[in-house]
């Protein structure tokens, strides 16, 4: 029997066999992860804070919790980036004995006031610029309904007061200059403590333009302040109406905001023509405490000087409602 002869295969076949090879391989992998494998990709999403009080996922199709688009993509937005300085800053700053306030502004005078409603002692009487055209609003208003104007602005900041003023109390608010006192205008031209003629209609009233009596005389023991009925303090219109219709104090109310952080949605308020959402920020101990917002949100934001801020964002047209915060006053006096 003869013996078959042997056969190599040469480097150059060797070569071309393990090439193949792994071509056959990488192009079964292919296949597989083609129609065989599930292609699905995790998004993480960045977004700010919701403006509606609304959880922030909605259900899928599936029935599982899906992240808002507006959340998954976030191209641009608002950044605030807010310091200790800023705590002490806006018309929601409570100034008392344990929180003095420390805030700076370029102040405003009633110079250039020309509104003949608006009566000052002074013109050179300093405020906060932003408290100006409320002013004028709320005494029109006053003028308006009663006929005739007989209220005077009669000081603003405590240094506007000496020993022969009608007013000589000492009230912690005065120092932010969102304040005012009055006095009442007789008919002998002569200025009265607001004291011995208090007007109700201010009192009755002024939350309208974004006023507040500061120190009533039933919530002595919160504010630590003797009853004035003399001094109004500006923490706007939205806030002054729920202060209003819960007959609570700044500080009250600050306290009460407090039960609405960023992720409890917020407290959701209508006025009858817009609706709003407020949030309490606590401030970082880092120093900085960064907010963002989607682009275009329409906010306002103030400190309020003692450890954190209050966020209003205005969401858009009021559903029907009649203006009432959604929570009680029941239900907001046992919340704190």
């Amino acid at each position: 029997m003869s013996s078959r002869k042997q056969r190599h295969l040469s480097p150059a076949g060797f070569l071309l066999a393990l090439a193949l090879l792994i071509v056959g391989i990488f192009a079964a992998d292919y296949v597989y992860r083609l129609f065989f494998r599930s292609s699905t990709e995790n998004i993480i999403g960045t977004g700010g804070f919701s403006t509606t009080s609304s959880s922030a996922g909605t259900a899928s199709e599936d029935g599982e919790n899906a992240t808002d688009s507006t959340e998954e993509t976030q191209p641009s937005g608002i950044v605030l980036q807010l310091t200790a300085a800023d705590q002490a800053s806006g018309p929601l700053v409570l100034a008392d004995a344990s929180h003095p306030y420390t805030g700076t502004s370029v102040w405003s005078d009633f110079s250039a006031v020309t509104d003949a409603n608006v009566k000052t002692r002074s013109t050179s009487l300093q405020v906060q610029p932003e408290i100006i055209q409320p002013i004028c609003e709320l005494f029109d208003a006053y003028a308006a309904a009663n006929g005739y104007a007989n209220l005077q602005i009669y000081s603003t900041l405590d240094g506007t007061l000496d020993s022969t003023s009608i007013y000589t109390n000492i009230l912690p608010d005065r120092s932010t200059g969102y304040g005012f006192d009055i006095g009442l205008i007789t008919s002998t031209g002569e200025v009265v403590p607001y004291i011995t003629k208090c007007n109700e209609w201010m009192v009755a009233n002024s939350w309208q333009y974004g006023f507040v009596l500061r120190y009533p005389s039933d919530k002595t023991d919160t504010t630590g302040t003797a009853y004035a009925p003399h001094h109004f303090r500006y923490v706007g219109k939205i806030h002054a109406a729920i202060m209003h219709e819960n007959n609570f104090t700044l500080e009250e109310y600050l306290n009460y905001l407090q039960n609405y952080p960023v992720e409890s949605g917020g407290l959701s308020y209508s006025d009858g023509t817009q609706s709003y959402s407020i949030y309490y920020v606590p401030a970082d101990a880092s120093g900085t405490t960064k907010v963002t917002l989607p682009e275009n949100t329409v906010y306002t934001i103030s400190g309020d000087n003692r450890g954190g801020f209050v966020l209003t964002i205005t969401n858009g047209a009021a559903s029907g409602d009649t203006g009432a915060a959604e929570t009680t006053a029941a239900e907001t006096t046992a919340a704190y």
